[in-house]
C-alpha cells in the first residue's frame, strides 16, 4: 500500500512536471518545488527531476541578468586581448563517451575548446545554439556538422546554453 502512495505520488508530481510546458515561468519552476515537498517526495524520489527544475531556475536568472546588460565575465589569462570570456567549463567534446575531455570556453568572438586538440569557432559561423539535457549542441553555418559538449551538470549545461544562445544571436 506504501508503494502504491508513492507511484501515485510521483505521478501526480511527474504529470505537474510535464503540464508547464517548454517555457515556464521561474514562478512556474518555484510552484514545482513546493509540490514535490507537499507531495512529500525525497530527494532520492525526485532529485534528478529537481535537478533539470534548479537548473532551470538559475537559467531563467541568468537569462535575465544578460537581458538587463549583465552578461558574466570568467577571467581567464589564455584569452585574447580585446576579447572576454563569458562561460567556462569542464566538457566532454564529441558524441562518444572515449571523446577528448578538456574545457568549453564562450567568449565574446568565440566558442573555444580547451583539450588534447584546440578548437576555436567564430560566433559568425554558428548557424543555432540548442540544450539537450547536459549537452550543448551548436549548429554550424553552411553545413549540416554539429558541435557537442557534454557538462557534467546540468546547472553547467543550462548557463551553457543561455550564454551561448546569446553571443550567437549577438554575433
Amino acid at each position: 500500500r506504501v508503494q502504491v502512495e508513492l507511484v501515485q505520488r510521483l505521478g501526480r508530481f511527474r504529470h505537474a512536471l510535464n503540464s508547464i510546458g517548454d517555457t515556464p515561468s521561474r514562478r512556474d519552476l518555484e510552484d514545482l518545488i513546493a509540490y514535490a515537498r507537499s507531495l512529500e517526495l525525497r530527494e532520492e524520489e525526485v532529485g534528478e527531476e529537481l535537478e533539470g527544475v534548479r537548473a532551470a531556475i538559475e537559467a531563467t536568472e541568468l537569462a535575465a541578468r544578460i537581458e538587463r546588460g549583465n552578461l558574466p565575465l570568467v577571467p581567464r589569462p589564455d584569452i585574447a586581448p580585446g576579447d572576454a570570456c563569458h562561460f567556462a567549463a569542464p566538457v566532454r567534446f564529441g558524441r562518444r563517451r572515449a571523446d577528448q575531455y578538456g574545457h568549453l570556453l564562450l567568449t565574446a568572438g568565440w566558442i573555444k575548446f580547451r583539450g588534447a586538440v584546440d578548437l576555436s569557432v567564430a560566433w559568425s559561423e554558428v548557424a543555432g545554439v540548442q540544450r539537450s539535457g547536459k549537452e550543448l549542441i551548436v549548429a554550424m553555418a553552411g553545413n549540416r556538422r554539429q558541435l557537442r559538449f557534454a557538462c557534467q551538470t546540468l546547472s553547467e549545461a543550462a548557463r551553457a546554453g543561455v550564454v551561448a544562445e546569446h553571443l550567437a544571436e549577438a554575433a
